[in-house]
């Protein structure tokens, strides 16, 4: 077990007077010789205070426990009052007086409070910084609180002290009572149970080798006690400089140094040498980024580098480590990471990110082919259904196109009929193109298609009147085998055509009734022609007819009736 030297030496310093002053009592010689200078009441108080305060400031700095360090801090109060208390009473009030016997009862308020204090540090020996003392310990307050309200009264009831000469002549003798064996009790009690609670502490962690150093000091506080009691002996040196009340003090710290030194209580004395020994790679800098203080893997960075780095990080020129400085009382705390893993990570992730990005882009481009192909395909589709449903209308066109008469009249009616042919091959191939978008469509679609007829036939000088129900809902075969009907009847009846009539209506939920009426003119063609004619469009209307549409034709011959 290795022992800070701050924690050694702070033990020593309280523990060598105490010593000194229990070993000179063997020379009488001595004794008088010293008794001179050693004894001043008020020399020796101020430095016993002293000696507390700088103790409980040391207290409040090492002890990182918040409740230890609250209840040795009261005690050690405690303490101070109590030497407050015994220097206002031999040094500052008259002595046998009644203000002197009053300070003597006020003793017993520290001295029964300070061990329960102690009882309550003893609570956390080994214990987290974060622990918290049970409440129900807080009741031992009310007996303690007893015990010194009893002590204060004892001039009413004397059960602490009875003075057999009056209150006039206290000092010359008196004798104890109950009460004052229940505040010694008291005190004894808060004591041992301190001393149970450290055995048990070092024996719950193993650290039985350290007691020693505390049993050494609890034996020489037994020495004072055994000199005081012991009959028929002159007082001596050591009762001589240290009284009760200065003895309890002195002796209290030496014995809590003494836990801090065995490592019963936890002390931030020997945090540099935790930390050199440390498997940190860390340092303390000064306010100039000096090195102070390394821990046994760290490095030293230069002062430059520090000041680059403060409140922040440095990446240093190894490249594998990162440099990191927080500012911190009196200097700069810094400390070192390790990133070549990280890097090596970030260049894997890299690659990989390279990689992954050529590939999404190769898919990406791949899915356009794709696209592409498929936009082909279905093109391609679409102009293969496209030249199928109206090859026998560009096969015709293409013949009058290479056909056409040199007669001017001619010529023209060769033109009026090229021009009703391509609208319904503009209309038919529109209706084939929103069939492969939605499959059902409106009567506003068919009425479209018949007013775009319509508008060639008149263009021809064949009147032509158009009439549908928007409110049609007619599957996309259905409508286009619909407008088929109505091109074959009426390129049949073209070379005798005089009037066009059409009426399309609703029949039922997903149905269609067309009525085109066709009227003929014998000039335009004989009778045997019409009527060859009307036989042609009948034999179509047959082919076209279906559940869901039907096709009415309505013949009229000029001047006769069919």
């Amino acid at each position: 077990m290795r022992f800070g030297k701050r924690s050694v030496f702070r033990f020593f310093s309280y523990l060598v007077p105490l010593s000194l002053a229990g070993l000179t009592v063997l020379s009488e010689h001595v004794l008088e010789l010293l008794w001179g200078y050693l004894h001043g009441g008020v020399t020796k108080s101020v430095f016993i205070l002293l000696v507390l305060v700088e103790w409980i400031l040391s207290v409040r700095r090492r002890f990182p426990q918040k409740q230890l360090r609250s209840n040795v801090t009261a005690f050690s109060v405690l303490f101070m009052l109590l030497m407050l208390f015994s220097t206002v009473k031999y040094c500052m009030v008259t002595r046998g007086g009644t203000a002197a016997r009053y300070l003597w009862y006020a003793y017993y308020l520290p001295l029964v409070f300070a061990p329960l204090f102690m009882f309550y540090a003893a609570l956390c020996f080994g214990k987290s910084d974060d622990f918290k003392i049970s409440k129900k310990w807080y009741w031992l307050m009310l007996p303690a609180a007893l015990l010194s309200v009893g002590v204060l009264c004892n001039d009413r009831h004397q059960l602490a002290f009875r003075f057999p000469n009056g209150f006039a002549n206290w000092e010359a003798g008196y004798t104890h009572g109950i009460l004052y064996f229940l505040a010694s009790g008291w005190a004894v009690a808060g004591l041992l149970s301190v001393i149970v609670l450290m055995i048990r502490s070092t024996y719950d962690r193993r650290m039985m080798k350290t007691l020693w150093m505390p049993g050494m000091v609890l034996a020489l506080m037994g020495i004072y006690p055994l000199l005081y009691a012991y009959p028929g002996r002159e007082v001596g040196f050591l009762q001589k400089i240290f009284e009760m009340n200065d003895f309890i003090c002195v002796s209290c710290i030496v014995l809590w140094e003494s836990l801090v030194a065995a490592r019963v209580i936890v002390s931030n004395s020997d945090y540099p040498a935790i930390f050199a020994a440390s498997s940190l790679r860390a340092g303390l800098a000064d306010r100039d980024f000096r090195v102070r203080q390394t821990s046994a893997n760290a490095i030293s960075p230069q002062p430059e580098e520090l000041r680059k780095a403060q409140n922040g990080e440095l990446l240093l020129p190894d490249g594998d480590t990162l440099l990191k400085v927080r500012q911190v009382r009196g200097g700069w705390f810094y400390w070192t990471e390790d990133i070549s893993d990280l890097r090596r990570l970030n260049e894997e992730l890299e690659d990989t990110a390279d990689y992954l990005t050529e590939q999404n882009d190769m898919m990406r481009l791949s899915a356009q082919i794709d696209e592409q192909r498929r936009r082909t395909a279905e093109q391609t589709r679409l102009l293969d259904g496209l030249n199928d449903s109206l090859r026998s209308q560009l096969e015709r066109l293409g013949e009058w196109v290479q056909n056409l008469p040199e007669d001017e009249q001619a010529f023209r009616a060769s033109l009026e009929k090229a021009a009703v042919l391509l609208a319904y091959v503009k209309r038919r191939g529109n209706l084939l193109i929103r069939a492969n978008e939605q499959p059902v469509l409106s009567g506003e679609d068919l009425r479209f298609c018949f007013e775009e007829s319509a508008r060639a036939l008149r263009q021809a000088r064949i009147p032509c009147s158009v009439a549908a129900d928007a409110l049609i809902r007619l599957s996309a075969g259905n409508a286009g085998a619909l407008y088929e009907a109505f091109e074959t009847a009426l390129e049949q009846a073209l070379p005798a055509l005089a009037g066009v009539g059409i009426i399309l209506t609703r029949r039922g939920e997903n149905g269609a009734s067309l009525f085109l009426s066709l009227d003929l003119d014998p000039d335009k063609a004989s009778r045997d022609e019409c009527l060859s004619i009307r036989r042609a469009a009948e034999e179509t209307k047959e082919i076209k007819d279906s559940e869901d549409i039907d096709i009415i034709l309505d013949w009229k011959i000029r001047g006769d009736s069919l």
